[in-house]
């Protein structure tokens, strides 16, 4: 039997750490970034394309983060059930909480109420963050749950 994943081997520092395990999770999500960033500079200093090639553009790092989320999920699935559960859990809290700040933002924007920058809702970017943020506060909070 295949020893089960840990989540101390993808976080640096944990004394577990495997630098190929988290090369081999993290790998298309530096492919989405690059295809990111290169879809956003060629829409950016190529006005004069259509609008068909500026939505492909963009669109183009949608397959490496769903290859990233598949890859992400089998990883999960190879734990055992405490942390499968712990990190479902967490997850779970990160998209509701993300999805919930998001439609308060933007339906304040909607009504004329703005919040320093986010005149414009959440950037991508601000987006990937907050989410970030939130699964951590619920890593934290299902970890203290079950100890």
């Amino acid at each position: 039997m295949e020893k089960p994943n840990t989540f101390e081997s993808i976080r640096p520092l944990s004394g577990q750490y495997s630098c190929i395990t988290d090369l081999r999770l993290n790998a298309w999500l530096g492919v989405a970034t690059l295809f990111y960033l290169a879809g956003v500079a060629l829409v950016k200093f190529n006005p004069g394309l259509s609008p068909l090639a500026k939505a492909l553009l963009t669109l183009t790092p949608l397959l490496p983060g769903l290859l990233y989320l598949r890859t992400c999920l089998r990883f999960i699935r190879g734990m055992d059930e405490l942390q499968r559960r712990i990190q479902m859990e967490a997850w779970l809290f990160s998209a509701l909480g993300t999805l919930i700040i998001s439609t308060i933002v933007n339906t304040l924007n909607a009504n004329g109420v703005t919040l320093g920058d986010l005149q414009h809702g959440l950037s991508l970017w601000g987006t990937f963050a907050l989410a970030f943020a939130l699964w951590l506060v619920g890593v934290a909070v299902a970890n203290c749950r079950y100890k």
